[in-house]
């Protein structure tokens, strides 16, 4: 199972409405952990007083502009990446490379 967690580290506003957002997502799963940043303009405006919007109403409305045919294209790439990982794992290194020891 891979668990997710979104963080806004800035918005920018216009008249009192969010335009923009820098987020930042981890996700992991039993053994990896990957991260991302960026930068979102919302299509969709907030239907609550500025003063009264959250971090997690920002999240909400993020997650449902990053979703297209019922997949968050933030958390694919993120899922992806954990995949890659752990295929890797499964891979033997190139024998010019340095090798390495993981303890079990």
């Amino acid at each position: 199972m891979i668990n997710f967690t979104w963080k806004i580290l800035d918005i920018a506003s216009k008249d009192e409405k969010i335009t923009h957002a820098q987020y930042h997502v981890t996700a992991n799963d039993e053994t990896n952990s990957v991260e991302t940043e960026g930068h979102w303009q919302f299509s969709n405006d907030f239907d609550k007083p500025f003063a009264d919007i959250k971090e997690e109403d920002v999240i909400d409305l993020l997650k449902q502009e990053t979703t297209q045919f019922g997949k968050n294209i933030v958390e694919a790439r993120l899922t992806e990446q954990l995949e890659y990982l752990e295929a890797q794992k499964k891979q033997p290194k190139a024998p010019w490379l340095p090798q390495t020891f993981t303890a079990n």
